[in-house]
């Protein structure tokens, strides 16, 4: 066991780098600066609260959760804890010199201070240059935590003057059985391949919208390759899907575990389907759809998504998104 209380609740799924951080604090060998790493609810962000926790909480036995410090931590409300999130899609230089501005106050400066970066890959080049001189020069007792999905979509440099956490992703089988455990049975596996966030999950699955989306994921195979309507028809029968851009984005991703449950199929690999409940439909795409069609529109549907991300016309992304899967089955290239 680890001998600093407060990480055990990390031990079961994250044991290395749980261990590494913690014997690190006992020793009095934590560097200024980490990377943390893993996919979208893995439990970064919790992981960086309980590192502040650890060097900020007012027990002697750390870490209490409990105290006014922890408390402040955990409610992001800490005035040596400084958050910084993407402000729209990207996250800028003024939010970067912002931060260096407070802490270079004067106030509880004997104390560590930490800063958190959510999704650090969106940076822009000028905050992710005006951060690397704030790690260059680091400040005594200041220590940051950047958090991403993918580390090499930051600069080289920042990466070479970081520690690299990179968090463990928890089984399929493993979040299968969670879900079931709370009481969802058809979705687990599509929500075990869309998160790795049970809390995430069960908002998914509790929410009115997202049966509709699945269907519109199956509806959206059936227009392309049994019915031949215009999956366009899509976009005008539920407007206020496509209004949403939490649920755009749902939508692409289901598409994507869709076209991957095809891919198996194809491959002969049945047994760990994420859309098992509807195998009649990937029985059905699998027979159409080569494996190159599949790769090529999940290659299309990553694009859309990227031009969604940076605010392109929504209807014109769903438009020709639609238009280019279905020339994908007819073989019509579009550029």
């Amino acid at each position: 066991m680890v001998s600093v209380h407060g990480w055990e609740r990390f031990l079961e799924d994250q044991s290395k780098i749980t261990r590494f951080i913690a014997n690190s604090y006992l020793k009095n060998r934590l560097v200024h600066a980490y990377i943390l790493e893993g996919a979208k609810g893995i439990g970064k962000l919790s992981f960086a609260k309980n590192f502040a926790k650890m060097l900020l909480c007012e027990s002697d036995d750390r870490i209490c959760g409990s105290c006014r410090s922890c408390q402040l931590i955990e409610n992001e409300k800490h005035v040596n804890v400084y958050m910084i999130r993407p402000e729209g899609n990207s996250i800028k230089k003024e939010q970067i010199q912002a931060l260096q501005a407070e802490f270079s106050k004067k106030a509880a400066e004997n104390a560590p201070k930490v800063y958190i970066i959510e999704d650090a890959e969106k940076m822009s080049v000028s905050a992710a240059n005006s951060l690397l001189k704030f790690l260059e020069e680091p400040m005594k007792n200041t220590y940051a935590l950047l958090l991403t999905e993918n580390k090499e979509m930051l600069l080289p440099t920042i990466r070479s003057r970081a520690v690299v956490l990179t968090f463990t992703p928890m089984s399929r089988e493993k979040l299968i059985e969670q879900y079931k455990s709370v009481g969802i049975h058809q979705y687990a596996p599509i929500l075990a391949s869309l998160t790795q966030s049970l809390n995430e999950g069960i908002r998914w699955s509790e929410s009115e919208q997202f049966s509709s989306v699945v269907s519109l994921v199956l509806k959206t195979e059936e227009c392309l390759l049994k019915v031949k309507m215009d999956p366009s028809i899509i976009l005008i029968q539920n407007p206020e899907i496509f209004k949403n851009r939490e649920f755009q984005l749902l939508y692409l991703n289901l598409l994507i575990i869709y076209y991957r449950d095809v891919l198996k199929i194809k491959l002969g690999k049945n047994d760990d389907l994420s859309f098992e409940a509807y195998t009649t439909s990937l029985c059905e795409s699998s027979e159409v759809n080569t494996i190159s069609d599949c790769l090529r529109k999940i290659q299309i549907i990553l694009d859309t998504e990227k031009r969604l991300r940076a605010n392109a016309n929504v209807m014109l992304c769903f438009d020709q998104l639609f238009l280019r899967m279905k020339g994908g089955i007819e073989g019509c290239n579009m550029p």
